[in-house]
């Protein structure tokens, strides 16, 4: 399955659902000619990323904030408004993804009957040690990071090898709401960070089958992120 945009991603109103749930939607940075970067949510849906910086919006973000300015490579496509970037197939196990978002809750199980979403406390750490404990996602322990000036932990979610999404309720392997897996073995490696008040959580989600470089390309995107003020980004 190829990774797809914002209308297949999320559910409001009549949108229809394809890999994840419903989000209040991202509010969408302008092009800042200060720093030379353009919106991401200028680019067409599934139209290539010229390489460059880019503004990325927060998912889910309910506050105005510093705007994460990430250097996209050559490859990648624009998922729809501004959410992130991907490029490859999941079912190819070539997948690489890149998105930004603010989350409150995390589902107690990702795959079981009657699991909900609860909602963690307002902290970096607190949804470091959510996501770290869900069951069969192999988070490994925080550690601290820095990216753009901004401090945080770093944590890796994996997804088991041998996992039957197709069973899983709905046939989906949630992380937090608006956010489930596509297949197993893929990785999840998430910054998250404090940037003036709103957590961000870096969501880079790539399959296993690509190895260590497949897996620095995402590290490399996150960790030279910088960021402007809302006015200019």
């Amino acid at each position: 399955m190829r990774i797809r945009t914002r209308n297949d991603l999320l559910t409001c109103g009549v949108v229809a659902v394809a890999m994840t749930g419903c989000t209040s939607g991202p509010a969408e940075p302008a092009a800042s000619s200060a720093t030379g970067a353009r919106a991401l949510a200028g680019v067409p849906a599934e139209a290539p990323v010229e390489p460059g910086p880019y503004g990325f919006a927060v998912v889910d973000a309910s506050q105005e904030h510093p705007v994460p300015l990430v250097t996209v490579p050559e490859g990648f496509a624009a998922m729809e408004d501004g959410i992130g970037v991907f490029r490859g197939d999941f079912d190819a196990d070539d997948a690489q993804v890149l998105w930004i978002w603010d989350i409150d809750s995390v589902y107690t199980h990702p795959c079981e009957a009657g699991a909900t979403a609860a909602p963690v406390g307002p902290t970096v750490a607190d949804l470091a040690a959510a996501l770290s404990a869900q069951p069969l996602r192999e988070g490994t322990h925080p550690v601290p990071v820095t990216v753009g000036g901004y401090d945080g932990v770093y944590v890796e979610l994996s997804m088991p090898d041998d996992v039957d999404v197709d069973a899983c309720p709905g046939g989906k392997f949630n992380s937090w709401p608006g956010r489930n897996q596509q297949g197993p073995g893929q990785v999840d490696m998430l910054w998250i960070l404090d940037v003036d008040g709103q957590r961000m959580t870096f969501d880079a989600s790539a399959s296993r089958a690509l190895g260590p470089d497949g897996l620095q390309v995402l590290t490399d995107m996150v960790t030279t992120t910088t960021f402007v003020p809302a006015e200019q980004g």
